[in-house]
């Protein structure tokens, strides 16, 4: 069981979110959600323990265990042994010291009760379970000294949740668990979760994923915590469904303002007809005076009260939607014209005799596992990377959005950094960058304090603004919440020239229509 009452917290000075309850019983599948900055994974934090709340507190039923996945790393000089010893205890410190031994076997003693203990807290099993989740999610190849700031970020969050799910939490948080994972280490943690008996709560923009594991959708905005029973799916129609009577009750509100405002202002226009009245009479009408003073102060009541009632929490309020896309995405030439040409390329140790064209206005799925290739070939397409064999010609201009906009300088102002890359004026810069939700108070700070979420959407804004003939996108979902997803998905169905988008996310896929797929894997590509 997992509680937290009252939970309060300020960044920077500023309150982030106030007066959070819930409530998560022995076995309860919930998904957190709520646009980016709204304080999802500060509030997932509070319920793992990482942080402390500024008022409230946080309650765990007796034994329970929790297991916490960040969306970082979080100390890249600790190495995936330091890891798995965190997460597992004794059995992982008697397996290191086993493996001490086996290299200096003079003391056969400590060797065979080493060996007892181990076998005492079920190590063997332990590294059976072990290999399969090291192999299931890629990270068989890594030694155990490596240090996590020394391997790739997907494979650093691999090794962290391959920790977390051996250490048989009886709480499991994750914070976007599927950011780094390819669609069979997606599919292998949906089967594990499906099993686990304990209570999950997860932060993730993965659709597909939530719709396989959770059973309740908590949203967290400006107005608090709300709870909708289903997976994402069914989340989204019923939200929809809310906000269809939400707004039949604020349009009856609205008529009843405007109602009261209209009788406020006609017994003002009273109040003044009375008091000319008794002035036009003079002391001979006394009444008149007090008559029109009396009017007056009724219509003052009747102001105050409905202001007061306007400015309460009870006053119903339509939640504030994402700007709709309306910058014109370039319209590159469609049809039949040649705009890439991959001619059997290759790439030592990655893949070989690559063959295939792309042409204006074709839409790619780019597929395959982790470690296959789809981010080298991107590079390759792009210009960034030169084949070791075989030719890459392409035709016209490119974009391509990295894997990793956590590069960008983070030293410069983000408004500075965005004009340099479209040329656009300031004043049209700003409008673009708040359809991506990204303020005046986002837009003023550096690269480097933006949020995992914001990094990503200026980056998509700088790529689709800038125009190009040949859009390239590497997981361009990581770290963009339900809202943001639309908007761009929107973005890109009514961009015409040719995109090749390698992503995990098949919603994506769906949502921007994907008529054709390339496949990398075991060093080929299929296309």
């Amino acid at each position: 069981m997992l509680k937290g009452t009252d939970l309060t917290k300020a960044h920077d000075g500023a309150p982030l979110f106030g007066g959070i309850s819930l409530t998560l019983e022995d076995g309860a599948r919930a998904a957190l959600v709520g646009v980016n900055g709204v304080g999802k994974t500060t509030l997932i934090r509070l319920l793992a323990g990482a942080d402390r709340p500024d008022r409230g507190a946080v309650i765990l039923g007796a034994g329970d265990r929790v297991g916490y996945l960040p969306q970082d790393v979080l100390d890249p000089q600790a190495t995936i042994d330091d890891l798995l010893k965190r997460a597992l205890g004794e059995v992982w410190e008697v397996r290191l010291r086993l493996d001490a031994l086996e290299r200096d076997l003079t003391d056969l003693d400590a060797y065979g009760e080493a060996q007892a203990r181990f076998e005492a807290l079920g190590g063997w099993a332990l590294e059976a379970r072990l290999d399969e989740a090291r192999r299931r999610l890629g990270i068989e190849h890594l030694d155990r000294g490596s240090l996590l700031g020394h391997v790739s970020g997907g494979e650093a969050a691999r090794c962290l949740l391959a920790a977390v799910l051996l250490g048989e939490p009886t709480v499991l948080l994750l914070d976007e668990p599927t950011n780094h994972l390819d669609a069979d280490g997606r599919a292998w943690l949906a089967e594990w979760l499906a099993g686990f008996t304990g209570t999950l709560l997860t932060v993730s923009h993965d659709r597909a994923f939530l719709d396989a594991t959770v059973d309740r959708v908590l949203e967290l905005s400006a107005n608090g915590l709300e709870t909708y029973e289903g997976g994402y799916t069914t989340y989204k129609e019923e939200r929809e469904r809310r906000r269809e009577r939400l707004a039949l009750q604020v349009e009856a509100q609205d008529k009843r303002r405007r109602r009261l405002q209209d009788d406020i202002a006609m017994t003002s226009r009273q109040a003044g007809y009375a008091e000319r009245q008794a002035d036009g009479m003079g002391a001979a009408k006394p009444h008149l005076k007090r008559m029109a003073a009396k009017v007056a102060k009724k219509s003052k009541v009747r102001e105050g009260r409905l202001r007061r009632e306007m400015a309460s929490e009870d006053w119903l309020r339509m939640p504030r939607d994402p700007s709709a896309f309306k910058v014109a995405l370039p319209e590159a030439e469609t049809g039949r014209r040649l705009v890439a040409a991959v001619r059997d390329v290759a790439v030592d140790g990655v893949f070989s005799g690559a063959d295939f064209t792309l042409h204006g206005g074709e839409r790619v799925a780019l597929i395959g596992p982790n470690g296959a290739g789809k981010s080298t070939l991107l590079h390759l397409l792009s210009g960034a990377l030169a084949p070791d064999r075989g030719e890459v010609d392409v035709r016209g201009t490119v974009r391509l959005l990295p894997q990793t906009p956590a590069r960008l300088d983070g030293s410069r102002p983000l408004l500075e950094w965005f004009r340099e890359q479209t040329r656009l004026p300031e004043d049209e810069a700003r409008t673009l960058l708040a359809h991506y939700r990204l303020g005046a108070e986002a837009i003023a700070r550096p690269l480097g304090r933006l949020s995992p979420g914001e990094r990503a959407r200026v980056h998509v804004a700088g790529m689709v603004a800038a125009g190009a003939d040949l859009i390239l996108l590497d997981e361009p979902t990581n770290h963009l919440d339900f809202e943001t997803l639309e908007i761009i998905e929107a973005a890109l169905r009514a961009y015409r020239g040719t995109l090749v988008v390698a992503s995990h996310d098949r919603a994506l896929h769906e949502a921007i229509d994907c008529d054709r797929v390339i496949e990398i894997k075991d060093g080929g590509i299929a296309a």
